[in-house]
């Protein structure tokens, strides 16, 4: 009973973050690491069936874009376009990923999301241990990866443009 009852609390409080951050009132906040932090090991399936890990990235020498995203954010929503047009031009370089943060947001929630918004990145059904592992606290959140594991920047309850997107990637290319 107590397990139950610590796990609903804990939905709860994720729930009542998310909405937060989601408001109209939130205002986005970026930051660049100031030194170099590992990021978190993590391995999800996307709603394609394709399994994708930090330690693959590394093991190829790319960069990593983790988004941290929910079906009903409108922040994210006005993510999605630029991510969709930028994924073709960088996907050979830098390994992108988007990650459902929301339980609620199964598989079938994601693909008709998908299908209906023309999402061409890979995504992930609602998986909330990614998010907490990386110290994430709302949707609408850029990570970047360098292809040394170390965390380079976080963009956090943030719209960003085509061209900041461009910028972001580019720096990450450059990390050596």
């Amino acid at each position: 009973m107590k397990t139950s009852t610590f796990s609903f609390l804990g939905l709860v409080l994720i729930g009542f973050t998310l909405v937060s951050a989601c408001s109209p009132k939130s205002e986005g906040s970026a930051t660049m690491a100031a030194e170099s932090t590992k990021a978190p090991a993590f391995e999800v399936t996307t709603i394609t069936g394709e399994v994708f890990s930090l330690e693959k990235s590394l093991k190829e020498s790319k960069p990593t874009v983790v988004y941290f995203t929910a079906s009903w954010c409108p922040k994210c929503a006005q993510n999605w376009p630029a991510l969709s047009k930028l994924y073709p031009q960088y996907k050979d370089r830098i390994n992108i990923v988007a990650i459902g943060i929301d339980p609620t947001d199964d598989a079938s929630v994601m693909k008709n999301l998908v299908a209906e918004k023309g999402i061409t990145f890979p995504i992930t059904a609602g998986n909330p241990k990614v998010m907490l592992d990386f110290g994430v606290t709302d949707q609408a959140t850029t990570v970047g990866i360098d292809k040394n594991g170390n965390v380079s920047f976080v963009k956090s309850k943030t719209v960003l443009s085509e061209e900041e997107y461009i910028e972001l990637f580019d720096a990450l290319l450059a990390v050596h």
